[in-house]
């Protein structure tokens, strides 16, 4: 009777299932977090992502996607008055200097020369 006793209490197969089930349920919660962890890090260390305008053919055709109240929170882009602003073109040094060179007025400047110079 001692010995079953003590058999029930250490090796119960069901209490064996449950704990190894838990652990297991554990280890992947565990992984699932590290990997929501690195997710968020990667997207930390790409920047924000870029917002492309919106179409706005689509609101002219009478297409919209939601006609609900605007406080569903669903995104209308054509109640939100657009800014215009100047379009900016990054350019680097090889191309000013050629600009320069053709230039009348700065191809002997002394900028153009400290330009050649970098």
């Amino acid at each position: 009777m001692r010995a079953a006793k003590s058999r029930s209490k250490l090796e119960d197969p069901e209490q064996l299932k449950l704990k190894q089930k838990a652990k297991e349920m554990q280890r992947a919660e565990l992984e699932e977090m590290r990997q929501r962890e690195a997710n968020m890090t990667a997207l930390l260390a790409i920047g924000p992502r870029k917002k492309f305008k919106a179409d706005t053919n689509a609101g002219s055709n009478g297409q919209q996607a939601s006609t609900s109240s605007p406080t569903s929170g669903s995104f209308n882009p054509s109640s939100r008055p657009q800014v215009l602003r100047p379009r900016m073109k990054r350019v680097n040094l090889r191309d000013l200097v050629f600009l320069m060179e053709q230039e009348r007025h700065t191809s002997h400047s002394v900028a153009l020369y400290k330009a050649f110079l970098k």
